[in-house]
């Protein structure tokens, strides 16, 4: 009687979480793929990669953690199984680290920016 609740519990769960995994892998089939290919320079000097493959796997992984988070808060309220709370948590987690990662990246790269752009102007009484 317990192996067919966890048969039951287990169809449940690869159904409900097939559309966060596939994403997942072919965005990291995207990162794999651009290292195997590599970059070559060409002989006028122009560098040859496929740089498209690093937006679409981010794109790809940023689909499959939305969905995930998604789907894991719509299996809270409707019957959680262990898992589907262990994916909430950790798809939030991931999520959070990621936007607090850009976002500390966006503050650092615009004050380097605003240093670079705006020369400091001299003051009076501190010109050679």
């Amino acid at each position: 009687m317990n192996e067919c609740k966890l048969s039951v519990e287990y169809g449940r769960m690869k159904n409900k979480y097939y559309f966060a995994v596939v994403p997942f892998f072919l965005g990291i089939g995207c990162f794999l793929a651009f290292n195997i290919i590599g970059s070559t320079i060409d002989s006028d000097g122009t560098l040859i990669e496929p740089f498209g493959l690093i937006p679409i796997g981010f794109l790809f992984i940023a689909i499959s953690l939305i969905f995930a988070i998604f789907v894991s808060a719509i299996a809270l309220f409707h019957n959680p199984l262990k898992f589907d709370i262990w994916v909430f948590g950790l798809s939030a987690g991931i999520t959070a680290l990621v936007s607090l990662y850009l976002f500390i990246s966006i503050s650092y790269l615009s004050e380097r920016a605003r240093i670079e752009i705006l020369p400091t102007t001299p003051t009076r009484g501190m010109e050679p």
